[in-house]
């Protein structure tokens, strides 16, 4: 079953998710607004039982093409269950099983499946961790970055309050000429993340880019707002915004110079995490995030750092 389905079931009838599809539409075709992100919210499912397995956040990209799609991941883990390797792993269409690691901390599974670690992410040598993980399916190479961790159970997210996480991120920065052809960067930068739990919504903000490859960024800064709380999920739930600003604080089109804003794709998917599976609340966030214009991507991994 679809996610349209599932929205159109729980909105009651077919003429109601029309009507809201059709305001939204409207609203898109604005040509002074530039709406990014901005859809029906989807139905929020919530797993109880989720604290002792795996779960995560995965940026799939059919390897060699631009963009991508984000897909939740869950698994199951070594004992101890705060051991850095995930035991199997469900990625939509694939279930990667008898994971195993090579003396470098690289992962080695079933159907080629391979996740290299990402040295500036991981700060710890125990779960949540990031990887840049490769699988093949249906003969189809995919790749991307993945956050794995361990989910606090529901019960124990909290009702009230606010919560607040830094950490690292890492970007890649892909242009698309008009000849075909591509140019990309690479960075490593900070983040914060505002968690509001009394809300339901989240705040993320990135910046301090540091380029390790390519030419330099075109923006100083993101921030993305109206994020939502889903369990121990942070989405987009189809109303987050995204802006990028440069190092004067001025917008940056967020899709790229002359870009069509309604051919625009927004992404994110983060997961909270405990430190053990035996933990109550949330400690640690991390996830992955996309921005996909026509001639423009975006991608990146986070995830937060523990306390000194």
């Amino acid at each position: 079953m679809t996610s349209t389905t599932v929205a159109a079931l729980l909105l009651g009838s077919c003429a109601v998710w029309d009507a809201a599809k059709t305001k939204v539409e409207n609203i898109q075709e604005l040509p002074a607004v530039e709406v990014i992100g901005l859809g029906v919210n989807e139905p929020c499912a919530v797993d109880r039982s989720g604290a002792r397995r795996l779960s995560g956040a995965y940026l799939r990209t059919v390897a060699g093409s631009l963009g991508g799609m984000t897909f939740a991941v869950t698994g199951k883990a070594n004992k101890p269950s705060t051991a850095p390797l995930p035991r199997n792993m469900a990625i939509d269409d694939r279930v990667l099983r008898s994971l195993g690691a090579d003396d470098e901390g690289q992962l080695t599974g079933w159907r080629q499946s391979v996740a290299a670690p990402i040295a500036a992410l991981n700060t710890r040598t125990t779960l949540p961790l990031a990887y840049n993980l490769s699988y093949r399916a249906a003969g189809t190479d995919y790749t991307g970055p993945l956050v794995v961790g361990i989910p606090p159970l529901q019960d124990n997210v909290p009702l009230l309050g606010q919560a607040s996480h830094s950490g690292a991120v890492a970007i890649t920065y892909t242009t698309v000429g008009d000849d075909g052809s591509t140019a990309i960067s690479t960075a490593i930068g900070s983040f914060t993340m505002l968690v509001g739990y009394g809300s339901g919504r989240a705040t993320f903000r990135a910046g301090d880019f540091t380029v390790t490859d390519g030419a330099a960024l075109p923006f100083a800064r993101l921030r993305w707002t109206r994020l939502g709380l889903c369990g121990a999920r942070l989405v987009s739930s189809g109303q987050g915004v995204a802006s990028l600003y440069d190092a004067d604080e001025r917008r940056v089109p967020t899709l790229g110079p002359n870009a069509d804003p309604t051919a625009g794709v927004l992404l994110f998917d983060a997961s909270q995490f405990a430190a053990s599976d035996t933990t109550d609340a949330p400690s640690d966030v991390g996830g992955v995030f996309a921005i996909q214009g026509d001639a423009t991507s975006l991608t990146g991994v986070f995830l937060s750092r523990p306390p000194p």
